[in-house]
């Protein structure tokens, strides 16, 4: 499925094949079904669109190494899965209900499929995905960064790029002090103090809400959403700053909680800045407010305090 029909004929044009999509609503776990019917598919490897920017050929060589050599699911994340190998494959056919995205899949084939499921190491290769123009800019400085991404990180508008610049000199400078908020793990938070001399402030909140469905059935809860929602943005922001240099905020498990759900379009303006292009109120008024902070900001989604800060830390390493 691509996004747009200028896409397809981009993809068709580079080589792929299109698929006949199925009638009504998109439901990924049915459309993957489908095609491992159809095509009688044993083994199979999925990618999401743009799910693995910096992923090399000898990371993805691994990734089918492990699941041939002992017949286990590889996955890139086990809570939120982006691209997975999967051996005897038709498992998914009766799964399939189960998956509305394709974030599920991890947890699903672990929980309700009885595999092994083995996730990657945490590492940008592994963990990167773009989903949001931030998660762009969170790449934009690695040195695995290839030549159609790297076009498109150069078209960013530069505010957004002065600040990934501006957190990247956090990062570099022992001593400062770097808030992190939303659906970080363990995992990125002892990459950030094993890399770095720097004090992290971990706000970590609703892992997993995609994957486990809270999201869809609204039971998505945000201690940091209420403190924004009940003193105003700016005098969050300005607490904020009063004891960060910089933050990364995954400002989505806050529209999940508060809903209902902004357009991809109020969504993506708002991680560029333009406030004035957004039409959903409280998230033009956050996004005026993260403007005007006097800390740099980075909000996006889940790629932002994960694949995209581990891009972050290996873009300042040799």
């Amino acid at each position: 499925m691509a996004g747009h029909p200028d896409d397809q004929q981009d993809l068709v044009e580079r080589g792929a094949r299109p698929l006949q999509a199925e009638a009504g609503p998109f439901h990924f776990g049915r459309a993957l079904a489908a095609i491992i019917t159809r095509q009688g598919l044993t083994d199979l490897a999925y990618f999401g669109g743009a799910s693995a920017p910096l992923a090399s050929e000898a990371h993805l060589q691994e990734a089918l190494d492990r699941a041939r050599g002992e017949k286990r699911v590889v996955v890139n994340n086990y809570h939120s899965t982006d691209w997975a190998v999967v051996p005897e494959a038709e498992i998914l056919v009766g799964l399939a209900d189960r998956l509305r995205t394709d974030n599920a899949l991890g947890w699903v084939l672990a929980h309700d499929g009885d595999r092994q499921v083995e996730p990657l190491p945490a590492s940008a290769a592994s963990r990167a995905d773009l989903d949001t123009p931030a998660d762009v800019a969170m790449i934009a400085r690695h040195p695995g960064l290839g030549p159609e991404v790297g076009r498109v990180a150069e078209s960013l508008p530069q505010p957004i790029l002065n600040r990934l610049d501006q957190l990247l000199q956090i990062l570099r400078t022992p001593g400062r002090t770097l808030s992190v908020i939303g659906r970080a793990s363990s995992t990125v938070w002892q990459a950030l103090e094993a890399r770095r001399q720097v004090w992290i402030r971990m706000f970590a909140e609703e892992r997993g809400m995609l994957a486990s469905g809270r999201a869809e059935r609204g039971e998505v809860r945000s201690l940091i959403g209420a403190m924004v929602d009940q003193a105003g943005p700016r005098a969050f922001l300005r607490s904020l700053g009063s004891m960060s240099d910089g933050a990364i905020w995954d400002t989505r498990v806050w529209m999940s909680q508060r809903g209902p759900w902004p357009s991809a379009a109020d969504r993506f303006s708002a991680d560029l800045g333009r406030a004035g292009d957004i039409e959903d109120g409280a998230l033009r008024e956050l996004t005026a407010a993260v403007e005007e902070a006097s800390l740099p900001i980075v909000t996006g989604g889940h790629g932002v305090v994960a694949g995209g800060l581990l891009a972050l830390l290996e873009s300042l390493e040799p």
